[in-house]
C-alpha cells in the first residue's frame, strides 16, 4: 500500500477542517482542509508522529454547529437536534417496529439490511450461538411481522459475521464467516424458498482467520469480492502473524476453487466496509492494527483506494490515509469494537463515519468527507456527537441526493442523526436527530431466568441502516433482554447475577426523518 509519497505506510491525519460548534457557524478547528492546516501539521507515515501525548494527538475535531442536542431532536418544539453532547434520542416519527422471524424460535444477533429498486427490504441474520444464519425478505408495502418471510442458512458452527450484498437486478448475495469456516449463498429467484438457495462452504480456515464489518461487496461487473483478515485473538494469546488478504471470485462462485486470495497487508484491518464505485474502483474503510514502529500496538481508523484498472492483489495497489484512533472497549454492557463505516455519492467520492478519539474525549461519532484525490489530505470532518454513553454500532448511507444519514446507539437506544445541507463535513455542518425506537419503549419482560432477578430491559445495539429510493430509513438493529436484580427476594437462592434472557434482531420501518 502506497500514500502520494510513493512509501510503504499511509499518511495520518493530524488536523481537521471541522466545526466548533456553541451555536452559531462555527469555527475551523483546523484552518483548512484536513491534514493542510496550520503550523506544526505533521503528515507523516502512521504511527510515526513525532509528539508523544495523547493529547489533540489526532486533532482538534470540534463539534458540529447544531443548536440543539441529541436529547432534543425533533420534539413537539420543533427544536434543532442532534450534536454533541446530549441525551437519549427523543421525538422520532411513524414507524413499524418488530422482531424478526425465524420460523422456529431462536436467538440471534445484529442483522445487516438492504434495499432493492422495486422497495423490497433483505436481512441477513445470524443465530446467536451454535450455527446458522436466516435470511429474511419483506415487500415494499411491509407492514409487520406476519409480512415477512425467512429462510434458514445451515452452517457449522456459530457465525460471527453474516454480511450481505444486492447485485443490480436485487438478487441477494450472502457471505458468513463462521469460527472455522466462510460460507457465500446466492439467489436468483424464489429467496423465500429453500430451494431457491444455493449455500456453499468455500472455505476451511480452522480458525486461522476472519471477516469483520460490512467486507463484502460487488463490484461494478456483480462479482464477489471481500476482506479477510488473521483471527483475532482474545488478549493477543497465541496471535497468528497479521495479514490481510483481498477475495476475489469471478464466476462459479459456489465452487471454493474459483475463489482467490491476496495478501494485500502484514497488518489485521478488521471492521472493513468495502464499496465500488461505478468506475469499478474499490473504496475501503477500515482499522488497521499497527504492528511495527513506536505506534505499534495501536490502531489506526484509515482509507484506502485501489483504481478500477488494477487487480487490487498486492498492497501497492491499495493507496490511503489515516484519520483517527478508534474507540474500542471490552467493558461496557455490551463489547464494542473498533467501528467505521463507508458510503460512496453517485459520483464515487467517499463518506466515512469513524467511532473515535478527538480532543481529548475517546468516544466521537466523527462524519468524514472528500470529494477528490482523496488519498491525500483533502478531508473535512464533523463531530455528530461526543457523549459519554455512545454505545456499539454504527451504519451510514446517502440518500438519492447523496445525503448522508447515520444510526448509532446512545444509551442502548438506537437513533438516526441527518445532514441536508451541504458540506456536511464541514465548518457549518447542520446535523439533526430522530428517534428510531428507545429501549424502554418496548414492554419489559417479565419472564426472568435466574433466581432473584426481577427487573428487566431492553438493551438496543449494532443497528444497520438501508434507504427505500425516496430515502426511507430502513433499520436493524439488535435487542438483548437484560435481567437484573436488587437484594435477594428469596434468601435461600443464588444472587442475580445481571445477564442476557434472550436476544433478538429487529427492524424499524421508518416512514421519514421528522
Amino acid at each position: 500500500m502506497k500514500t502520494r509519497d510513493a512509501v510503504i505506510l499511509f499518511a495520518l491525519l493530524t488536523q481537521f477542517s471541522l466545526a466548533c460548534s456553541d451555536g452559531g457557524g462555527g469555527s475551523s478547528a483546523g484552518g483548512g482542509a484536513a491534514g493542510s492546516s496550520g503550523a506544526g501539521q505533521q503528515a507523516g507515515a502512521a504511527g510515526q508522529r513525532t509528539d508523544d501525548d495523547d493529547d489533540d494527538a489526532a486533532g482538534s475535531a470540534g463539534r458540529s454547529s447544531s443548536d440543539g442536542d441529541a436529547g432534543e431532536g425533533n420534539d413537539d418544539e420543533g427544536d434543532d437536534g442532534a450534536a454533541g453532547s446530549a441525551g437519549a434520542p427523543t421525538g422520532g416519527v411513524a414507524a413499524a417496529r418488530f422482531f424478526l422471524p425465524t420460523g422456529e424460535p431462536d436467538n440471534t444477533a445484529a442483522p445487516s439490511i438492504e434495499v432493492d429498486a422495486q422497495g423490497g427490504m433483505h436481512a441477513v441474520y445470524p443465530a446467536y450461538a451454535g450455527g446458522n444464519a436466516y435470511y429474511a425478505y419483506c415487500a415494499a408495502d411491509c407492514r409487520g411481522q406476519e409480512d415477512v418471510e425467512v429462510v434458514m442458512f445451515p452452517t457449522d458452527g456459530t457465525v460471527a459475521n453474516a454480511m450481505l450484498a444486492l447485485d443490480s437486478s436485487g438478487h441477494p448475495r450472502v457471505l458468513l464467516s463462521a469460527y472455522q469456516k466462510l460460507y457465500y449463498a446466492t439467489c436468483d429467484k424464489g429467496c423465500t424458498r429453500v430451494s431457491g438457495w444455493k449455500v456453499d462452504e468455500i472455505l476451511d480456515h480452522e480458525g486461522d482467520r476472519e471477516v469483520s464489518g460490512e467486507a463484502l461487496a460487488l463490484d461494478a461487473s456483480g462479482r464477489p469480492r471481500f476482506l479477510m483478515h488473521t483471527y483475532r485473538a482474545y488478549l493477543g494469546i497465541g496471535q497468528k502473524p497479521p495479514k490481510t488478504w483481498y477475495a476475489t471470485c469471478d464466476a462459479d462462485c459456489g465452487d471454493a476453487a474459483s475463489w482467490s486470495y491476496s495478501e494485500i497487508a502484514q497488518e489485521i484491518w478488521e471492521g472493513t466496509s468495502l464499496r465500488f464505485d461505478r468506475a469499478g474502483a474499490a473504496h475501503v474503510a477500515t482499522v488497521i492494527d499497527i504492528n511495527e514502529g513506536d505506534q505499534a500496538g495501536k490502531k489506526l481508523a484509515a482509507y484506502f483506494e485501489c483504481a478500477g484498472t488494477s487487480a487490487c492483489a498486492a498492497g501497492d495497489d491499495w493507496n490511503g490515509i489515516g484519520f483517527v484512533k478508534p474507540y474500542e472497549s471490552e467493558y461496557e454492557a455490551v463489547s464494542m469494537k473498533p467501528t467505521v463505516s463507508l458510503a460512496l455519492t453517485r459520483a464515487g467520492a467517499p463518506r466515512v463515519v469513524v467511532l473515535g478519539e478527538n480532543d481529548g474525549k475517546p468516544k466521537n461519532i466523527i462524519y468524514f468527507q472528500c470529494d477528490q484525490d482523496c488519498t491525500n489530505d483533502h478531508w473535512q470532518g464533523a463531530v455528530v456527537s461526543d457523549h459519554d454513553q455512545i454505545d456499539a454500532g454504527l451504519d451510514l448511507a446517502l440518500d438519492g441526493n447523496d445525503h448522508p444519514r447515520l444510526v448509532y446507539t446512545l444509551d442502548y437506544n438506537i437513533g438516526l442523526a441527518y445532514c441536508d445541507s451541504e458540506p456536511c463535513g464541514g465548518p457549518s455542518s447542520n446535523w439533526d436527530l430522530t428517534k428510531v425506537e428507545l429501549g424502554g419503549d418496548i414492554p419489559a419482560d417479565e419472564i426472568f431466568l435466574w433466581e432473584n432477578c426481577t427487573v428487566g430491559a431492553w438493551f438496543l445495539h449494532s443497528p444497520s441502516l438501508a434507504l427505500t429510493k425516496d430515502g426511507k430509513p430502513r433499520v436493524g438493529y439488535q435487542a438483548r433482554d437484560i435481567s437484573g436484580g436488587v437484594g435477594q427476594p428469596d434468601p435461600t437462592k443464588p444472587a442475580c447475577q445481571a445477564g442476557t434472557d434472550m436476544t433478538w434482531s429487529r427492524l424499524a420501518l421508518m416512514s421519514a426523518y421528522k
